[in-house]
């Protein structure tokens, strides 16, 4: 066949259509279609017609009867120059392209130019006849798949394609195909805005958690029972356990008994001893997370059951008798085991029984407390706070307002918190102690909203140590968290520690409280920064369901040519690039637009008091900022 390579031969150059165009030595100079042209050895093309060429790729004289062909060559194998000739009647360059093309398709015929062609068996044709009619069909319906959704036409039939265009909204993906051929960019907001535009989402999806990396499944370790241990018998004792109402896992009660302010707690490290099962799942945890649509727990749900106080007629749980001298300096007076008769109040049932004498003791001795804490230093924060709520997808917000009650109930857990910081730190004995560095600098005021604002930018990050360390904003030279062990790992692992010197046993050294402290701390700052996310998303939530939302904002901060705006009523913050600098505390009209869910934004209204003039005002999502 290389006698055939004449000057305006058709060749075959990696599955494209070439003319010989000139020889060089032992290399053919050939012009591919496209019009490149290349200087290539022999065995690198494939020789089909000695032409000539009249175009590339050359033009088929017309359609072939592909099925006629196969039977009019019945199980004979023809020549490649018959086998053209016979399916076009035709013996150009054009029909011998045609032919091979057609032999490529491999439905009706098997073969090559060199060897010859033969038909394929019946069956074969039509299985291969079958599935190219499946794959047009399938791509028919991607398309009108497709079309659907760019103009939010769903059929329930669709609804299973949509799942991958979720897990990326969800973060659990990071491409999608659907997304690609709508030729939208594979970014969870968009694929979130995607999925509220079609309707597979309303606007009661919350993806944040999810996106977070946050496994939504309460931990499941078996729940081992209560070990038999002697407790003492302090169900005489008045105790209340006072909580916002609608709480479900009461973990600390207070008492005044014998000169002593009492405080219970849920003593879960009766059976959550260390490195167990479920002691690593509450490490692993970190805290509860509290998401306005449910809590996602760092125990089982059933420890609060038999731990929570006040849910049985009688608790088992570690109680905490502490002095609180004239100084108001709390100190330990005594630690035990203990089972105890809880009462379970609302801060709102609470506060009628705040002139009896065990709340007036209570209160006096925790003046007093708080009087030396603020004397020592201690950064009082007065900013405003709600509690959200998802009902039924209906979201509530509830300002939180400082009372008499939650300020009891507050300065009694910093009080047991404190009177055990100093026992342990003159004992030099380990515990994961919660410190905080003063502030650098204060605000020249810190009354006013705008003072109390710009004072917790002044404030730095508490930590975790294992060494005795001043406690800044709360005023104490030694601070451990022991209130809460059904839902924060710190102070679960100070129970257990506590546990210990209560047996006599070796108590954890600072090296085995480090080991066991930093991946909960890391998981627990994860779960609050997702929980002020999901809370920023559920208030953007509640202005759409209450929409046109109005009300009242003031200025905070100029943090640059911004203006920092707050909106107490939701505890929201916001800001602006309009109307300058207006002065801080300036209070102004504010009506909300419509938010954006997806990407976590929504416009305001603002209109300035003094002038009436008003500007719309979009917030800045800011993820990393605190």
């Amino acid at each position: 066949m290389t006698n055939s390579f004449k000057i305006g031969a058709l060749l075959l150059f990696h599955g494209k259509s070439a003319v010989l165009t000139a020889f060089s030595g032992e290399k053919l100079e050939i012009r591919i279609e496209g019009g490149n042209t290349k200087s290539v050895r022999i065995k690198d093309v494939e020789y089909l017609h000695p032409g000539p060429v009249p175009a590339l790729p050359p033009p088929e004289p017309g359609k072939p009867d592909l099925e006629g062909t196969s039977e009019l060559m019945e199980e004979e194998t023809l020549p490649f120059s018959e086998f053209a000739e016979l399916l076009y009647s035709d013996a150009g360059a054009g029909a011998y392209y045609g032919a091979w093309k057609i032999l490529q398709d491999g439905i009706w015929f098997k073969g090559t130019a060199e060897s010859g062609v033969t038909r394929r068996p019946k069956a074969e044709v039509e299985a291969a006849l079958a599935a190219i009619q499946a794959k047009a069909d399938a791509k028919k319906r991607r398309a009108e798949l497709v079309e659907r959704i760019r103009t939010n036409r769903l059929l329930p039939e669709d609804r299973p394609f949509m799942s991958e265009i979720e897990q990326v909204a969800l973060g659990q993906q990071s491409e999608s195909r659907l997304m690609k051929e709508l030729e939208i960019e594979s970014l969870p907001e968009k694929a979130h805005a995607l999925l509220l535009k079609t309707g597979v989402w309303d606007e009661t999806v919350d993806p944040i958690p999810a996106r977070a990396g946050i496994d939504m499944k309460d931990p499941e370790p078996a729940v081992p029972p209560l070990p038999d241990e002697v407790r003492e018998d302090l169900t005489s004792m008045r105790a209340y356990a006072i909580d916002n109402e609608g709480s479900s896992d009461p973990d600390d009660a207070i008492g005044f008994a014998d000169g002593l302010l009492w405080v219970h707690v849920a003593d879960p490290a009766a059976v959550v001893t260390p490195d167990s099962e479920l002691d690593l799942a509450a490490r692993n945890s970190g805290e509860n997370l509290y998401l306005p649509e449910k809590i996602l727990h760092m125990l089982p749900p059933g420890m609060t059951d038999i731990f929570g106080l006040g849910l049985s007629e009688t608790s088992p749980a570690l109680s905490f008798g502490i002095g609180i001298d004239e100084e108001g300096k709390a100190h330990l007076k005594k630690y035990c085991l203990s089972t105890v008769k809880v009462e379970r109040l609302t801060y709102e049932t609470a506060s009628p029984l705040m002139e009896q004498d065990d709340f007036l003791a209570m209160r006096e001795a925790l003046k007093r407390f708080r009087e030396r804490r603020i004397a020592d230093g201690a950064v009082l924060i007065q900013l405003p706070e709600t509690d959200l709520s998802v009902i039924d997808g209906k979201v509530h917000i509830r300002p939180v307002t400082v009372t008499p009650e939650r300020e009891l109930v507050a300065n009694a857990m910093l009080a047991a918190g404190a009177a055990w910081g100093e026992w342990a730190s003159e004992r030099v004995i380990a515990f994961p102690f919660a410190a905080q560095a003063d502030p650098e600098e204060f605000p020249g005021e810190r009354v006013s909203l705008s003072g109390m604002y710009k004072l917790r930018k002044c404030c730095s990050q508490g930590y975790i140590t294992s060494h005795s360390q001043r406690h800044a904003g709360l005023g104490l030279d030694a601070y451990i968290r022991v209130t809460s062990p059904l839902r924060r790992y710190a102070d679960l692992l100070s129970h257990q520690q506590i546990r210990r010197l209560l047996a006599g046993e070796e108590p954890f050294t600072s090296e085995e409280i480090d080991e066991r402290y930093p991946a909960a701390e890391k998981e627990g700052i994860h779960r609050r920064k997702t929980e002020r996310r999901a809370n920023e998303f559920w208030t953007l939530v509640y202005l759409n369901q209450n929409s046109p939302w109005t009300g009242k904002a003031v200025v905070v901060d100029h943090p640059d040519e911004r203006t920092a705006f707050l909106i107490p009523e939701l505890a929201y913050e916001f800001k602006s690039r309009g109307f300058g600098r207006l002065p801080v505390n300036t209070e102004v009209n504010v009506k909300a637009g419509h938010a954006d869910l997806a990407f976590t934004r929504v416009s305001f209204r603002i209109t300035n008091p003094d002038t009436g003039e008003s500007d719309e005002a979009e917030t800045e999502h800011q993820p990393e900022e605190e």
